[in-house]
Protein backbone atom coordinates (compact mmCIF):
# COMPACT_ATOMS: atom_id res chain seq x y z
CA UNK A 1 0.00 0.00 0.00
CA UNK A 2 1.45 3.27 -1.13
CA UNK A 3 1.49 6.38 0.99
CA UNK A 4 0.79 9.97 -0.18
CA UNK A 5 3.79 12.50 0.57
CA UNK A 6 2.39 15.76 1.34
CA UNK A 7 4.56 18.68 1.07
CA UNK A 8 5.37 21.12 4.32
CA UNK A 9 3.51 24.08 3.19
CA UNK A 10 5.31 27.33 2.65
CA UNK A 11 3.98 29.95 5.38
CA UNK A 12 0.44 31.27 5.18
CA UNK A 13 -0.53 27.34 4.34
CA UNK A 14 0.27 27.62 0.46
CA UNK A 15 1.22 24.57 -0.95
CA UNK A 16 4.44 24.30 -2.57
CA UNK A 17 2.48 23.25 -6.14
CA UNK A 18 0.05 26.61 -5.61
CA UNK A 19 2.96 28.89 -5.14
CA UNK A 20 5.14 27.21 -8.21
CA UNK A 21 1.78 28.29 -10.16
CA UNK A 22 1.68 31.76 -8.76
CA UNK A 23 5.00 32.31 -10.14
CA UNK A 24 4.92 30.76 -12.78
CA UNK A 25 1.96 32.82 -13.71
CA UNK A 26 2.69 36.24 -12.57
CA UNK A 27 6.47 36.03 -11.56
CA UNK A 28 9.83 36.60 -13.21
CA UNK A 29 12.69 34.26 -14.28
CA UNK A 30 15.02 34.11 -10.44
CA UNK A 31 17.41 37.28 -10.26
CA UNK A 32 20.97 35.90 -9.98
CA UNK A 33 22.79 36.64 -7.03
CA UNK A 34 24.04 39.98 -6.09
CA UNK A 35 27.57 40.97 -6.62
CA UNK A 36 29.04 42.81 -3.32
CA UNK A 37 31.89 42.26 -1.15
CA UNK A 38 31.96 39.23 0.41
CA UNK A 39 32.31 39.74 4.48
CA UNK A 40 34.46 38.78 7.08
CA UNK A 41 35.34 39.40 10.57
CA UNK A 42 33.21 41.28 13.10
CA UNK A 43 29.80 41.28 10.80
CA UNK A 44 29.98 37.31 9.77
CA UNK A 45 30.67 36.70 13.52
CA UNK A 46 27.43 38.74 14.55
CA UNK A 47 25.44 37.25 12.15
CA UNK A 48 26.29 33.91 13.20
CA UNK A 49 25.31 34.51 16.32
CA UNK A 50 22.00 35.56 15.65
CA UNK A 51 21.25 32.92 13.81
CA UNK A 52 21.98 31.03 17.21
CA UNK A 53 20.19 32.72 19.30
CA UNK A 54 17.07 32.80 17.07
CA UNK A 55 17.26 29.05 16.22
CA UNK A 56 17.60 29.96 12.44
CA UNK A 57 20.06 28.71 9.68
CA UNK A 58 22.87 30.55 9.29
CA UNK A 59 23.92 31.95 5.53
CA UNK A 60 25.92 30.33 2.84
CA UNK A 61 27.44 33.77 2.54
CA UNK A 62 26.99 37.53 4.10
CA UNK A 63 27.73 40.02 1.23
CA UNK A 64 28.05 43.53 1.90
CA UNK A 65 26.10 46.07 -0.70
CA UNK A 66 25.93 49.74 -1.42
CA UNK A 67 22.32 50.62 -0.82
CA UNK A 68 21.16 50.73 2.28
CA UNK A 69 19.22 47.44 3.44
CA UNK A 70 19.38 44.17 4.87
CA UNK A 71 18.06 41.43 2.71
CA UNK A 72 17.59 37.81 2.13
CA UNK A 73 18.46 36.44 -1.17
CA UNK A 74 17.97 32.03 -1.94
CA UNK A 75 18.18 29.69 -4.56
CA UNK A 76 17.66 26.32 -4.40
CA UNK A 77 21.54 25.94 -2.69
CA UNK A 78 22.79 28.71 -1.60
CA UNK A 79 21.22 31.45 0.93
CA UNK A 80 22.86 34.94 1.27
CA UNK A 81 22.32 37.72 3.55
CA UNK A 82 23.08 41.12 1.87
CA UNK A 83 23.91 43.74 4.29
CA UNK A 84 23.96 46.99 2.88
CA UNK A 85 27.02 49.53 4.29
CA UNK A 86 25.12 52.57 4.78
CA UNK A 87 23.43 51.02 7.37
CA UNK A 88 26.67 49.68 9.57
CA UNK A 89 27.43 53.51 9.52
CA UNK A 90 24.34 54.67 11.40
CA UNK A 91 22.48 51.56 13.44
CA UNK A 92 23.47 50.52 16.81
CA UNK A 93 24.52 47.00 16.79
CA UNK A 94 21.12 45.92 18.47
CA UNK A 95 19.00 47.22 15.99
CA UNK A 96 21.34 45.58 12.95
CA UNK A 97 21.03 42.13 15.08
CA UNK A 98 17.51 42.72 14.62
CA UNK A 99 17.45 43.28 10.97
CA UNK A 100 19.73 40.19 10.32
CA UNK A 101 17.53 38.04 12.34
CA UNK A 102 14.29 39.11 10.39
CA UNK A 103 15.99 38.35 7.05
CA UNK A 104 17.07 34.81 8.43
CA UNK A 105 14.00 34.09 9.35
CA UNK A 106 12.58 34.40 6.01
CA UNK A 107 14.81 32.12 4.06
CA UNK A 108 15.08 30.07 7.20
CA UNK A 109 12.59 27.12 5.38
CA UNK A 110 13.17 24.27 3.17
CA UNK A 111 11.76 25.96 -0.05
CA UNK A 112 14.01 29.22 0.96
CA UNK A 113 14.10 29.89 -2.80
CA UNK A 114 10.39 29.95 -3.24
CA UNK A 115 10.07 32.04 -0.51
CA UNK A 116 12.15 34.34 -1.19
CA UNK A 117 10.65 34.48 -4.80
CA UNK A 118 7.51 34.85 -3.95
CA UNK A 119 8.21 37.44 -0.87
CA UNK A 120 9.53 39.43 -4.04
CA UNK A 121 6.39 39.20 -6.19
CA UNK A 122 3.96 40.53 -3.33
CA UNK A 123 5.93 43.16 -2.45
CA UNK A 124 5.72 44.92 -5.69
CA UNK A 125 2.45 44.30 -6.34
CA UNK A 126 1.73 46.10 -3.01
CA UNK A 127 4.24 48.96 -3.90
CA UNK A 128 2.50 51.89 -1.58
CA UNK A 129 3.60 54.15 -4.51
CA UNK A 130 1.13 53.20 -6.65
CA UNK A 131 -2.02 55.37 -7.33
CA UNK A 132 -4.22 52.83 -9.26
CA UNK A 133 -4.04 48.59 -8.70
CA UNK A 134 -3.53 46.94 -11.81
CA UNK A 135 -5.58 43.85 -12.08
CA UNK A 136 -2.30 41.54 -12.33
CA UNK A 137 -1.21 43.27 -9.09
CA UNK A 138 -4.77 42.55 -7.22
CA UNK A 139 -4.38 39.00 -8.61
CA UNK A 140 -0.90 38.66 -7.11
CA UNK A 141 -2.46 39.95 -4.19
CA UNK A 142 -5.09 37.89 -3.79
CA UNK A 143 -2.71 34.79 -4.06
CA UNK A 144 -0.06 35.71 -2.02
CA UNK A 145 -1.27 38.52 1.16
CA UNK A 146 -1.95 35.27 3.46
CA UNK A 147 1.20 33.72 2.58
CA UNK A 148 3.02 37.53 3.32
CA UNK A 149 1.36 38.45 6.29
CA UNK A 150 2.60 34.88 8.00
CA UNK A 151 5.84 35.22 6.59
CA UNK A 152 6.42 38.87 8.02
CA UNK A 153 4.79 37.70 11.06
CA UNK A 154 7.49 35.30 11.72
CA UNK A 155 10.41 37.76 10.84
CA UNK A 156 8.98 40.28 13.07
CA UNK A 157 8.82 37.98 15.64
CA UNK A 158 12.77 36.58 15.10
CA UNK A 159 13.85 40.16 15.09
CA UNK A 160 12.08 40.89 18.72
CA UNK A 161 14.05 37.74 19.57
CA UNK A 162 17.25 39.04 18.99
CA UNK A 163 17.26 42.60 20.15
CA UNK A 164 13.79 42.98 21.39
CA UNK A 165 10.46 44.41 20.48
CA UNK A 166 11.13 48.24 20.74
CA UNK A 167 14.50 47.98 19.47
CA UNK A 168 13.67 45.85 16.40
CA UNK A 169 10.69 48.50 15.83
CA UNK A 170 13.23 51.55 15.70
CA UNK A 171 15.46 49.26 13.45
CA UNK A 172 12.80 48.69 10.87
CA UNK A 173 12.10 52.68 10.92
CA UNK A 174 15.11 53.83 10.80
CA UNK A 175 16.96 51.49 8.29
CA UNK A 176 13.85 52.60 6.07
CA UNK A 177 14.81 56.21 6.85
CA UNK A 178 18.57 55.64 6.71
CA UNK A 179 18.23 54.04 2.40
CA UNK A 180 15.92 56.95 1.73
CA UNK A 181 18.19 59.74 3.15
CA UNK A 182 21.96 57.61 1.13
CA UNK A 183 20.19 57.74 -1.58
CA UNK A 184 19.16 61.19 -1.60
CA UNK A 185 22.59 62.12 -0.58
CA UNK A 186 24.46 60.23 -2.84
CA UNK A 187 22.60 61.83 -6.29
CA UNK A 188 23.21 64.76 -5.20
CA UNK A 189 27.21 63.88 -4.56
CA UNK A 190 27.41 62.30 -7.71
CA UNK A 191 26.12 65.15 -9.44
CA UNK A 192 28.36 67.40 -8.16
CA UNK A 193 31.40 65.12 -9.07
CA UNK A 194 30.15 64.62 -12.21
CA UNK A 195 29.59 68.67 -13.44
CA UNK A 196 33.66 69.15 -11.85
CA UNK A 197 35.10 65.87 -13.19
CA UNK A 198 32.94 63.65 -15.68
CA UNK A 199 34.12 61.15 -13.22
CA UNK A 200 31.78 59.17 -11.00
CA UNK A 201 33.06 59.34 -6.80
CA UNK A 202 34.51 56.13 -5.67
CA UNK A 203 34.19 56.52 -1.55
CA UNK A 204 30.82 58.01 -1.81
CA UNK A 205 29.96 55.96 1.52
CA UNK A 206 32.82 57.39 2.94
CA UNK A 207 30.78 60.53 2.50
CA UNK A 208 28.02 59.42 4.06
CA UNK A 209 29.72 57.84 6.95
CA UNK A 210 30.95 61.99 7.33
CA UNK A 211 27.79 62.97 7.19
CA UNK A 212 26.53 61.01 9.75
CA UNK A 213 29.54 61.59 12.12
CA UNK A 214 28.84 65.37 11.66
CA UNK A 215 25.22 65.29 12.50
CA UNK A 216 24.02 66.96 8.90
CA UNK A 217 21.68 63.97 8.33
CA UNK A 218 18.34 65.06 9.84
CA UNK A 219 15.80 62.30 9.19
CA UNK A 220 12.06 62.81 10.12
CA UNK A 221 9.08 60.11 10.07
CA UNK A 222 6.13 61.15 8.07
CA UNK A 223 2.39 59.62 8.94
CA UNK A 224 2.15 58.15 5.08
CA UNK A 225 5.75 56.30 6.12
CA UNK A 226 4.91 55.30 9.66
CA UNK A 227 1.43 53.63 8.41
CA UNK A 228 3.27 51.95 5.61
CA UNK A 229 5.88 50.42 7.82
CA UNK A 230 3.01 49.11 10.48
CA UNK A 231 1.19 47.46 7.43
CA UNK A 232 4.76 46.14 6.52
CA UNK A 233 5.52 44.66 9.78
CA UNK A 234 2.06 43.35 11.61
CA UNK A 235 4.14 42.52 14.97
CA UNK A 236 5.76 45.20 15.50
CA UNK A 237 3.04 48.02 14.48
CA UNK A 238 2.16 48.58 18.21
CA UNK A 239 5.89 49.86 18.83
CA UNK A 240 6.48 52.23 16.01
CA UNK A 241 2.60 54.03 16.44
CA UNK A 242 4.31 55.80 19.57
CA UNK A 243 7.72 56.34 18.03
CA UNK A 244 8.77 60.09 17.72
CA UNK A 245 10.98 62.08 15.55
CA UNK A 246 13.40 61.79 18.42
CA UNK A 247 13.51 58.70 17.99
CA UNK A 248 15.08 58.82 14.74
CA UNK A 249 18.89 60.14 15.57
CA UNK A 250 21.20 58.61 12.70
CA UNK A 251 24.03 58.85 14.65
CA UNK A 252 27.52 57.00 14.42
CA UNK A 253 27.82 55.33 18.39
CA UNK A 254 27.88 51.84 19.02
CA UNK A 255 27.99 50.26 15.43
CA UNK A 256 28.86 46.96 14.26
CA UNK A 257 32.90 47.52 13.32
CA UNK A 258 33.59 47.35 9.67
CA UNK A 259 36.86 46.41 7.93
CA UNK A 260 38.32 48.84 6.24
CA UNK A 261 37.47 48.55 2.37
CA UNK A 262 40.02 48.44 -0.41
CA UNK A 263 40.24 50.84 -4.01
CA UNK A 264 38.16 48.12 -5.89
CA UNK A 265 35.72 47.78 -2.91
CA UNK A 266 34.84 50.97 -2.93
CA UNK A 267 34.35 51.26 -6.51
CA UNK A 268 31.79 47.88 -6.57
CA UNK A 269 29.51 49.25 -3.57
CA UNK A 270 29.76 52.77 -5.45
CA UNK A 271 28.53 51.04 -9.13
CA UNK A 272 25.54 49.81 -6.20
CA UNK A 273 24.68 53.38 -5.93
CA UNK A 274 25.18 55.43 -9.14
CA UNK A 275 22.72 56.19 -11.96
CA UNK A 276 25.98 55.70 -14.57
CA UNK A 277 28.51 52.97 -15.76
CA UNK A 278 31.82 55.15 -15.34
CA UNK A 279 34.82 54.84 -16.81
CA UNK A 280 36.70 57.37 -14.46
CA UNK A 281 36.46 57.57 -10.89
CA UNK A 282 37.62 60.19 -8.28
CA UNK A 283 37.54 60.77 -5.12
CA UNK A 284 37.02 63.64 -1.94
CA UNK A 285 40.23 64.30 -1.71
CA UNK A 286 40.95 64.66 -5.40
CA UNK A 287 38.10 67.23 -6.03
CA UNK A 288 39.21 71.08 -5.17
CA UNK A 289 37.56 72.16 -2.53
CA UNK A 290 36.62 75.58 -4.44
CA UNK A 291 34.57 73.35 -6.62
CA UNK A 292 31.56 72.75 -4.13
CA UNK A 293 30.21 75.56 -3.19
CA UNK A 294 28.83 76.54 -6.22
CA UNK A 295 26.34 74.12 -6.53
CA UNK A 296 24.65 75.60 -2.33
CA UNK A 297 24.99 78.72 -4.15
CA UNK A 298 22.93 77.93 -6.98
CA UNK A 299 20.25 76.54 -4.71
CA UNK A 300 20.27 79.83 -2.38
CA UNK A 301 20.15 81.95 -5.54
CA UNK A 302 16.25 80.08 -6.47
CA UNK A 303 15.37 80.69 -2.92
CA UNK A 304 16.38 84.75 -3.13
CA UNK A 305 14.62 84.94 -6.24
CA UNK A 306 11.52 83.28 -5.30
CA UNK A 307 11.40 86.14 -2.21
CA UNK A 308 12.11 88.68 -4.90
CA UNK A 309 8.71 87.57 -6.75
CA UNK A 310 6.81 87.56 -3.07
CA UNK A 311 8.56 90.85 -2.02
CA UNK A 312 8.27 92.57 -5.57
CA UNK A 313 12.20 93.83 -5.39
CA UNK A 314 15.10 92.19 -4.56
CA UNK A 315 15.74 91.21 -0.88
CA UNK A 316 17.82 93.25 1.52
CA UNK A 317 20.71 90.51 1.23
CA UNK A 318 20.39 87.00 3.29
CA UNK A 319 19.06 88.09 6.32
CA UNK A 320 16.02 89.45 4.77
CA UNK A 321 15.44 86.02 2.33
CA UNK A 322 15.95 83.78 5.81
CA UNK A 323 13.39 85.93 7.84
CA UNK A 324 11.00 85.58 4.77
CA UNK A 325 11.27 81.73 5.42
CA UNK A 326 10.91 81.74 8.77
CA UNK A 327 7.84 83.77 8.72
CA UNK A 328 6.37 84.31 5.71
CA UNK A 329 6.50 80.66 4.01
CA UNK A 330 2.85 80.06 3.45
CA UNK A 331 2.51 83.28 1.51
CA UNK A 332 6.45 82.76 -0.26
CA UNK A 333 4.92 79.00 -2.04
CA UNK A 334 1.77 80.87 -2.88
CA UNK A 335 3.36 83.55 -4.58
CA UNK A 336 5.70 81.21 -6.61
CA UNK A 337 3.23 78.41 -7.33
CA UNK A 338 -0.29 79.59 -7.62
CA UNK A 339 -3.42 77.35 -8.07
CA UNK A 340 -0.32 74.85 -8.41
CA UNK A 341 -2.74 71.31 -6.87
CA UNK A 342 0.55 70.24 -5.00
CA UNK A 343 2.76 72.85 -4.02
CA UNK A 344 5.74 71.80 -2.47
CA UNK A 345 6.48 72.10 1.26
CA UNK A 346 9.74 73.83 0.82
CA UNK A 347 10.74 76.56 -2.08
CA UNK A 348 13.92 75.06 -2.22
CA UNK A 349 15.89 72.39 -0.99
CA UNK A 350 19.42 70.36 -1.25
CA UNK A 351 20.15 67.17 0.19
CA UNK A 352 16.79 67.52 1.46
CA UNK A 353 18.17 69.91 3.60
CA UNK A 354 15.56 72.98 4.47
CA UNK A 355 16.04 76.16 2.29
CA UNK A 356 16.54 78.10 5.71
CA UNK A 357 20.10 75.85 6.02
CA UNK A 358 20.59 76.18 2.31
CA UNK A 359 20.66 80.16 2.67
CA UNK A 360 22.31 80.50 5.40
CA UNK A 361 25.19 77.69 4.27
CA UNK A 362 25.48 80.13 0.86
CA UNK A 363 26.03 83.45 2.83
CA UNK A 364 28.73 82.23 5.11
CA UNK A 365 30.42 79.96 2.37
CA UNK A 366 30.76 83.70 1.08
CA UNK A 367 32.93 84.54 3.91
CA UNK A 368 35.24 81.82 3.77
CA UNK A 369 33.23 79.09 6.03
CA UNK A 370 33.53 75.65 4.21
CA UNK A 371 31.43 72.60 5.07
CA UNK A 372 33.67 70.09 7.54
CA UNK A 373 33.31 67.83 4.80
CA UNK A 374 31.78 67.70 1.58
CA UNK A 375 28.89 65.82 2.39
CA UNK A 376 28.17 67.33 5.26
CA UNK A 377 25.42 70.07 4.14
CA UNK A 378 25.13 72.73 6.72
CA UNK A 379 27.78 71.64 9.02
CA UNK A 380 30.74 74.25 8.93
CA UNK A 381 34.06 75.19 9.42
CA UNK A 382 35.05 78.73 9.58
CA UNK A 383 38.80 79.69 8.65
CA UNK A 384 39.72 79.77 11.71
CA UNK A 385 38.66 76.77 12.83
CA UNK A 386 35.27 77.44 14.68
CA UNK A 387 32.61 75.00 14.14
CA UNK A 388 28.78 75.53 13.21
CA UNK A 389 25.98 73.77 12.66
CA UNK A 390 23.52 75.63 10.92
CA UNK A 391 20.49 72.83 11.29
CA UNK A 392 20.39 73.60 15.36
CA UNK A 393 20.71 77.07 14.20
CA UNK A 394 17.76 77.11 11.63
CA UNK A 395 15.17 75.61 14.27
CA UNK A 396 16.25 77.59 17.15
CA UNK A 397 13.22 80.61 17.87
CA UNK A 398 16.42 83.35 17.89
CA UNK A 399 17.58 81.80 14.33
CA UNK A 400 17.48 85.23 12.57
CA UNK A 401 19.24 86.66 15.31
CA UNK A 402 22.18 84.02 15.00
CA UNK A 403 22.11 84.21 11.20
CA UNK A 404 23.07 87.99 11.28
CA UNK A 405 25.82 87.41 14.29
CA UNK A 406 28.04 84.62 12.48
CA UNK A 407 27.25 87.03 9.37
CA UNK A 408 28.97 89.91 10.93
CA UNK A 409 31.35 87.72 13.28
CA UNK A 410 34.82 87.26 12.32
CA UNK A 411 35.90 84.27 10.22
Amino acid sequence: MSVAVVEDPLPGKISVWRARWVLMRYGRPPEPPPQGVVVTGHLLALVTEVAARVGVAAPDAVVLTGHGVVRSWASRRRRLLIVGLPLLYCLTVDEIRALVAHELAVVDHRRAHLVARLRDLYEEAADPSRVELPPRAAAVLRATREFATALERKADQAASSASGLHTAARAVVKADLAEFEFADLAFDLEEQVWQHASAAIQDVHDGWRAAIRAGAVRASLDEDTRTTLMSRHPNLAGAIAPLAAGHFALRAADLVPVDPLTAADERTLARHVLRRSPAEWTTFAAVPATAWPGWVVRQARAVHDQVATLLGREPVGPGEVVEVLLTRLDELVAANWPAHPEPPTEPEDLDATPSVVVVMEAALTSRGWRRVHPATPGVLVSESGVGCDLHGVATSPTALADLRALLESPV
